[in-house]
């Protein structure tokens, strides 16, 4: 039985919470004291540049970052899903009953301006918006950051797997993320996600909006507004994307051009992170003996898999950015199908050194991966390769992902598989896989390997 009672805060005062209810058997203890607030009625905790991240739930540290006890939450949120609460039966803790008003609200606040927008058809780009990944020890340096020109039709979801992550050179559909509004902290993230650091999520904001329904223009909407991407829960990396200006649709048709950047591919995994990193960078450059450190934790990295290492780390540039390298995985990216976050990409090792071939087999590898057999849709499988690199004796070690293969993307939730525009896209003819905005795209693409693909 729940209902409306005293429950003692963190600062040791019993107070009735004004909008959660606490189950009985939940003392409160390791709970943060906003949680005792009006959802609806609450000052959010605002974190760098006054921006307010993560629903605005968490508080920060003197640098403006986001300060998060990883334990504290983990112990409680361990014990009440265990023993108290059970979201499959609607018996959510107060720290999701908040966030899931906080949610709602964002949902159904209206958004009649962007809601004309898309319906009629114009589709306003962004021209050009730029981002970079902040370091906290010294906010006015700018060593990573990339200017991009893109369509503010565009979904979030395909600006996250399709532009965000190949143009910082990250593996697709390795982790999860989440894009914040810095106007009022809400965040929107892929539906269903399975990825190994969504146990992560109530350090990092416990529930989303579903990404998939919105766009870049739902929340980017006048020069100079700053929305944020965090990437991979467990490691932390944060991008700020900052809107510069605004193309009116007869100057730009809103294809995704790759226009300046600078800073290398950071790594992806390796317990990095921006503010990690940031001090491994402080360190390369005080000493050699810190440049090694960094170039070996980078060539570790996931996204450098199969990447020969320096002969001479010291010598190595962490700030050479490579323009049509940034151009070429996006634009692979732009043709290929859309990355499938409820089957994601997992390691897994096979112990017995065999390839799969009965249905015991393939239902042993789907429950590694994080999805049952009935759960894949179809025109969907599970592929698994080799990891590249491994050390001798680790052949076993493998990558398994959910792929779409004879399914299509959401012509709803895609871009133009030649330039990346969303708009008016329609499906090849012949082979119903890509979706281009016009003949002129078809055309170039055709010629560019589509023709080889298609007929296949």
């Amino acid at each position: 039985m729940n209902y409306h009672r005293p429950v003692r805060t963190p600062s040791g005062e019993f107070r009735v919470p004004k909008y959660v209810v606490f189950h009985l058997k939940d003392s409160g203890d390791g709970c943060d004291e906003i949680f005792w607030e009006d959802p609806f009625n609450f000052t959010p905790r605002r974190g760098r540049n006054g921006w307010i991240d993560s629903w605005g739930i968490y508080p920060h540290d003197k640098d403006g970052v986001r300060d998060v006890d990883g334990m504290q939450i983990f112990e409680r949120t361990a014990c009440l899903f265990c023993y108290i609460y059970d979201g499959n039966r609607g018996i959510y803790t107060p720290e999701l009953q908040f966030v899931h008003a906080l949610r709602d609200k964002k949902v159904y606040r209206p958004q009649t301006s962007i809601l004309v927008i898309a319906s009629s058809g114009i589709i306003h780009s962004t021209s050009p918006s730029r981002a970079h990944i902040p370091n906290p020890h010294d906010p006015k340096s700018d060593r990573y950051w990339r200017r991009i020109r893109v369509s503010g039709g565009l979904r979030l979801s395909v600006f996250a797997d399709k532009v965000l992550t190949p143009l910082w050179g990250w593996v697709r559909n390795l982790h999860a993320h989440v894009f914040h509004d810095y106007s009022d902290g809400a965040l929107f993230g892929p539906k269903r996600c399975n990825a190994v650091d969504m146990m992560h999520l109530d350090k990092s904001g416990y529930a989303y909006v579903p990404e998939e329904d919105y766009s870049i223009a739902h929340i980017l909407q006048s020069p100079g507004q700053v929305m944020g991407y965090h990437y991979d829960f467990g490691d932390n990396w944060w991008v700020d994307i900052k809107l510069e200006d605004i193309a009116v649709p007869e100057e730009s048709k809103g294809a995704v051009v790759i226009l300046d950047g600078a800073g290398g591919t950071p790594p992806d995994g390796e317990h990095t992170g921006t503010w990690p990193w940031a001090a491994q960078l402080r360190d390369a450059d005080a000493s050699p003996a810190g440049k090694r450190k960094a170039v070996k934790t980078l060539f570790e990295a996931t996204n450098y898999e199969g990447v020969p290492r320096p002969v001479v780390p010291e010598e190595y540039d962490f700030d050479h950015f490579d323009l049509e390298t940034a151009r070429v995985r996006v634009r692979r990216a732009l043709d290929s199908k859309a990355s499938m976050p409820g089957a994601s990409k997992k390691v897994v090792i096979d112990f017995e050194g065999r390839e799969m071939e009965t249905s015991e087999d393939e239902l042993a590898m789907m429950v590694k991966l994080g999805i049952l057999p009935g759960e894949m849709k179809k025109g969907t499988r599970v592929v698994r390769r080799p990891v590249a690199g491994a050390a001798e004796g680790d052949e076993g070690v493998y990558w398994e992902e959910g792929v779409a293969e004879g399914r299509r993307d959401n012509p709803g939730n895609t871009a133009c598989a030649w330039c990346g525009s969303p708009s008016d896209l329609k499906a090849c003819s012949r082979c119903k896989q890509r979706y281009y905005c016009g003949k002129e795209c078809q055309k170039a693409h055709w010629s560019n390997g589509h023709r080889a693909e298609c007929t296949k």
